[in-house]
């Protein structure tokens, strides 16, 4: 409501509304991320690709049994980093991992917790075999409680093969031979 002053003019509570600039300081933190260091930058992404896909297999649960499918699955990373952690791992790569379920349920078959999986690729770079021959790269995990082998894209069509038949057969050996483990 407006009021009539004695000049008879009329007089309005005016509310300035004066812009308030408030700036907040900016506190960075720097990401904690688990970093990869080997030698070799194909070690790094191996390293880096066991930690991602146990990661990720610990977001679903368990499959009550397998199917046809999951002998065929696979799954696939692209990484285009720019700049970020370029002293340890390659700026641009790939990481495909074939099977994921059935390894992991034949890796509990055999006893391997994903966790102590995970820790014995992860912790220290893998070393290169006494044994190896030179037929794909032959590597010892840190703690020399695991082998990994580097196999041709023909090898891996040959796994795929021959997956589904050594599955049923680990299978049906685990429950009548417990010796043979």
């Amino acid at each position: 409501m407006a009021a009539l002053g004695n000049s008879g003019a009329i007089s309005s509570p005016m509310v300035v509304l004066a812009p308030k600039t408030k700036t907040k300081k900016k506190h960075f933190v720097q990401q904690k991320v688990k970093v990869f260091r080997a030698s070799d930058p194909v070690l790094s992404v191996f390293m880096w690709g066991v930690n991602h896909s146990i990661n990720d297999l610990n977001q679903v649960p368990v499959p009550v049994m397998l199917l046809p499918d999951d002998f065929k699955a696979n799954t696939k990373i692209k990484v285009n980093n720019h700049l970020f952690n370029k002293e340890n791992l390659p700026g641009h790569f790939k990481f495909k991992e074939y099977c994921p379920q059935v390894f992991r349920n034949l890796r509990e078959r055999f006893g391997i917790e994903d966790l102590d999986y995970q820790v014995s690729l992860t912790r220290s770079p893998p070393v290169r075999s006494v044994d190896d021959q030179g037929e794909g790269l032959l590597l010892n995990s840190y703690d020399r409680t695991l082998v990994i082998k580097q196999i041709s894209s023909e090898d891996v069509a040959d796994m795929h093969n021959i997956l589904s038949e050594y599955h049923q057969v680990r299978s049906w050996s685990l429950l009548f031979y417990p010796a043979f483990c």
